[in-house]
């Protein structure tokens, strides 16, 4: 294994993972820490691990660390970053102290910048597009840590050229810049959302309804009121299905719920060769209903929307996933027509 991501969410281990696919490499990303034995199996050249805690606890997201951290030889590992939100949300400083009690680095460095989504790093905090005020750094930390400057692309791999064992922390920004160092210019590659494709629009973020929005009259879509089916469901084909609020009053865990039972029964009886989750609570649910622990990262279909494959009862099955607030009004209109 050359590369070691540990991520606190699906939608981060997968866009971060994605980095370094291309030239024959094999990666992999394990859905939960209970899904590492498996993934290693695959003898992964990039290691991606979710741990599934954001949402929680502090204390929830130090064990699930160290669990994970016990599975793995992080002296035999030349690369170890520590996938974070690049607005910080989560646990960052908890799995950070956790990751480097465990492996003893010569120093971290903390590159959370993201240029090419126009959040950037100066004055040793966090600020730009999406960001209401600058978010400090050292504060997360309870130990030294080296926090340079990156606005742009180009100062990042700059800022990855460090030699010396090195805790990494930081986002895709950090992934793109750290795979740029270690296998040269990265070429694309060319790749396309096998259809028929089904969509499981679980976000409700302003920018993903736009999207969906941007596909009516040209699918059907599926809407689901607190994650149940209110009408007739096409029985094959490509079909959108969109979480929405009913207004009765029920809990996000039972919506939740109700939306990938949904989908997940709709995705077996029909079998369709694609499926696009949007936001990463939505496509670990219905991941678990379909019993998929591991996937091969295949490529991005654009930036921020990594593809993977895995293996289900009915062949192979491409999955996209894209976190809620991203992307331009069209993006799901042209995966739905393969531009």
């Amino acid at each position: 294994m050359q590369v070691l991501i540990i991520a606190d969410d699906l939608t981060g281990a997968l866009d971060s993972a994605v980095a370094f696919t291309g030239g024959g490499r094999r990666v992999v990303v394990a859905r939960d820490v209970a899904r590492i034995p498996e993934a290693l199996e695959r003898a992964p050249d990039v290691l991606s691990v979710n741990l599934a805690c954001r949402e929680g606890d502090a204390d929830t997201a130090r064990a699930r660390m160290r669990a994970c951290v016990d599975q793995l030889d992080l002296g035999a590992v030349p690369v170890v970053i520590k996938k974070v939100d690049s607005r910080l949300k989560g646990h960052v400083g908890v799995e950070c102290a956790a990751l480097a009690d465990a492996m003893a680095p010569e120093r971290i460095v903390a590159l959370p910048a993201v240029p090419q989504m126009g959040r950037v790093q100066k004055d040793g905090a966090v600020t730009g597009d999406g960001i209401d005020a600058p978010i400090a750094l050292s504060p997360l930390f309870d130990r030294p840590v080296t926090i340079p400057e990156a606005t742009t692309d180009a100062q990042m791999d700059a800022c990855v050229a460090a030699e010396g064992r090195v805790l990494w922390v930081g986002a895709r920004g950090l992934c793109f810049a750290l795979a740029r160092r270690l296998f040269g210019p990265l070429d694309p590659v060319d790749w396309q959302l096998a259809h028929p494709l089904v969509f499981a629009v679980g976000s409700r973020d302003p920018i993903t309804v736009e999207q969906v929005e941007a596909l009516r009259g040209a699918l059907p879509i599926a809407a689901l009121p607190d994650g149940r089916a209110a009408g007739d469901v096409p029985a094959s084909g490509t079909t959108v299905f969109q979480m929405t609020e009913s207004g009765a009053g029920r809990t996000p865990e039972d919506a939740a719920r109700d939306f990938a039972d949904a989908v997940a029964d709709h995705l077996r009886a029909t079998r369709p060769d694609g499926l696009l989750a949007t936001g990463g609570e939505t496509a670990q649910a219905i991941l678990d209903r379909l019993g998929i622990g591991v996937l091969d990262v295949r490529a991005e279909l654009a930036p921020g929307l990594p593809v993977s494959e895995a293996r289900v009862t009915w062949g192979t099955l491409q999955i996209a996933t894209k976190s809620g607030g991203f992307g331009d009004p069209d993006l799901l209109r042209r995966i739905a027509r393969g531009d």
